[in-house]
């Protein structure tokens, strides 16, 4: 009895996530039923195969990552819904209303870029086919997540859903828990990129597998992080110290990743040039957010000199507020709360 208490004691929240792979098999099978079919056969499959079994993982994932909003939109419309009412809708009816309408605009995102990327794709089929069964990222997964837990106590975490997708994401957090974008991770030094846009191409070399545990990691964080505080207004800050906090808590729990991204190279060597115009834009609302992050496909003269660079702004404020923090737990929680994206700034003493 001693022994089994001693046990429970030290049982960590990684210790009842699951890591769920199933939806992975499906999509592939739905890849091979779908070749050689019309277009309005391979659409149908992918639905009844791919999508419409899903788990609460890929129903989410349809949702936020693969259907098309605006092509969603016009076709309710086209059915009858006025504009106005679709407006006016609570979230789950709202949700209820698009579902055959998203499952459908998802199926057609989904072969837009197999079509597009055929290379790519079956080039990483077997890597995304074997999550469940590499140690080396279900156990750094579980490691990862206990040690974040050891730095945030109250830390619990909900169930991980390995996915596959358009390319566009590599994770993401909704309902119902974190959602990866397996195809995205999953390339080698022998992978094809030459059919990927530019910004695909200059990233899927740092997007190893092993790397998925820092993946998983990040969107764990994600998932402490309290909501904006009522009365404060979103601006680049925010987003930056939100994604950067994220950045900089996983690499504690997980140790640097093992190949620099080109954020990282390209901020180390313009920093102080970086930080004189995130000061003068750190302001700005949505515009200005998606010059800064989000912003694969934003050209390479506009995006601040690298994708997604505001994510290493707030990484490095992160760090430098870690860094002056005589009780570093207290730390973490302050960071993950972010009660006030100007004063965790402030207190930083970040200054390049």
């Amino acid at each position: 009895m001693l022994v089994l208490s001693l046990l429970l004691a030290v049982q960590s929240p990684a210790d009842s996530v699951q890591i769920i792979t199933r939806d992975i098999p499906n999509f592939w099978r739905a890849y091979d039923l779908a070749a050689g079919k019309d277009s309005a056969e391979r659409v149908r499959i992918v639905e009844t195969v791919y999508l419409q079994p899903g788990s609460p993982g890929l129903r989410d994932w349809m949702r936020v990552r693969l259907m098309n909003p605006d092509t969603v939109r016009a076709r309710l419309v086209a059915a009858g819904w006025p504009r106005a009412r679709l407006d006016s809708l609570p979230p789950d009816s709202s949700r209820k209303v698009t579902a055959p309408f998203y499952e459908r605009s998802a199926a057609e995102q989904l072969l837009r870029a197999v079509g597009s990327y055929p290379r790519y794709y079956a080039a990483v089929r077997p890597t995304t086919l074997s999550v469940d069964t590499n140690t080396r990222v279900t156990q750094g997964i579980r490691r990862g997540l206990t040690r974040l837990a050891a730095l945030y106590p109250e830390a619990r975490f909900p169930n991980i859903y390995f996915l596959i997708g358009t390319l566009s994401t590599g994770g993401t957090v909704a309902q119902s828990g974190m959602l990866m974008g397996t195809e995205q991770s999953a390339s080698d030094p022998t992978t094809p990129l030459e059919e990927l846009p530019d910004w695909a191409r200059k990233n899927m070399p740092n997007h190893r597998f092993e790397q998925l545990v820092v993946l998983v990691v990040h969107e764990a964080v994600h998932t402490q992080q309290k909501p904006m505080p009522a009365g404060q207004h979103d601006n680049l800050l925010r987003h930056a110290l939100g994604e950067g906090i994220a950045d900089f808590i996983a690499e504690l729990a997980v140790g640097p990743r093992a190949t620099k991204q080109p954020r990282e190279i390209y901020g180390l060597a313009h920093e102080h040039d970086i930080w004189v115009d995130f000061q003068d834009e750190m302001q700005g609302g949505d515009s200005t957010i998606r010059t800064w992050m989000y912003n694969g496909m934003v050209p390479a003269g506009q995006n601040h000199g690298a994708v997604d660079i505001g994510y290493w702004v707030g990484y490095r404020i992160a760090g430098a507020y870690y860094a002056r923090a005589t009780d570093k737990r207290a730390a973490v929680r302050e960071l993950l709360e972010l009660r006030d994206p100007v004063a965790v700034l402030r207190q930083s003493g970040y200054a390049p």
